[in-house]
């Protein structure tokens, strides 16, 4: 599942799949662009050519994630501000087109979660989740198709689903949100086609990022026991998939879920099943 974070481990280098000018001047917004698979993401996309727009309430590492992006080539707008607010997403995208003319891909990766027994979630703590991760997502969604891509007649939109998809003990409402977004990535698929947009959703499984310090070291060596490939994934892993997405050699895949998990969702949960309670 997207959004295990650890800071202290830094990610191999990875030298880049595609042509320099793969997504030459095409334009990238990515929310949650300051760390983890948003920075990876605007990092690869900007190596092939791609201007970027990066969004996020944390204004100093998305100037940060600019200034990598700068480094490796790329052009790169930083937009500080809540997307749970209407009014900002309408000024994020405001300067987006101000600054670029047109958005040719969204990538939907702010998100948020916590871990907690399902009979101890609370519905504001439900609410929140959802509001970040469905509510808000769809805000940005509709307001970048309807002022960029259906005019435009062209696109791509990524939405961040979960694997695996049975369901993860201790998140049933981050899992439900993320089956939420899956679903409106489909079905976004079957009615903007017309427009020439494409609607994909990826489902990362457990990935090294900044906030995996909250779990414990048991918890993560039980995730990497689940997974084949026999380790946990990087940000890299999954910004590739993205960008590929993002190219012409993906202009055929729509409305379905790519899972880039190292093999967990095969293989299940892979724990044992919870002991009864008397």
């Amino acid at each position: 599942m997207t959004g295990l974070r650890s800071a202290p481990a830094e990610e191999p280098t990875v030298r880049s799949s595609f042509h320099p000018e793969a997504l030459a001047d095409k334009i990238v917004l990515i929310t949650g662009g300051g760390t983890g698979i948003g920075r990876a993401t605007a990092l690869s996309v900007a190596r092939t050519g791609a201007k970027v727009v990066l969004a996020g309430r944390r204004e100093a590492l998305l100037k940060e994630t600019a200034e990598l992006v700068r480094q490796a080539g790329g052009e790169a707008q930083t937009v500080a501000g809540d997307i749970r607010e209407p009014e900002q997403v309408t000024e994020l995208v405001d300067q987006a087109l101000a600054t670029f003319g047109r958005i040719d891909v969204l990538v939907n990766n702010a998100g948020g979660q916590f871990q907690a027994p399902a009979e101890e979630i609370s519905v504001n703590g439900w609410r929140a989740v959802h509001r970040l991760s469905v509510e808000s997502v769809w805000n940005v969604t509709r307001e970048v198709a309807t002022r960029s891509m259906i005019p435009n007649r062209s696109g791509l939109i990524v939405f961040m689903a979960f694997s695996p998809h049975r369901g993860i003990p201790g998140m049933v409402h981050a899992t439900a949100a993320r089956a939420a977004v899956e679903n409106l990535a489909s079905g976004l698929a079957l009615e903007w086609s017309r427009y020439g947009i494409r609607s994909v959703a990826v489902a990362p499984g457990s990935i090294i990022s900044e906030g995996l310090d909250q779990y414990s070291a048991q918890a993560r060596l039980e995730w990497e026991q689940g997974v084949p490939l026999g380790r946990l994934g990087q940000p890299s892993d999954v910004a590739e998939v993205i960008t590929f997405l993002a190219t012409d050699a993906a202009r055929y895949i729509t409305g379905t879920t790519i899972d880039i998990d190292g093999g967990a969702n095969a293989w299940g949960s892979g724990r044992p099943v919870p002991a009864k309670e008397l």
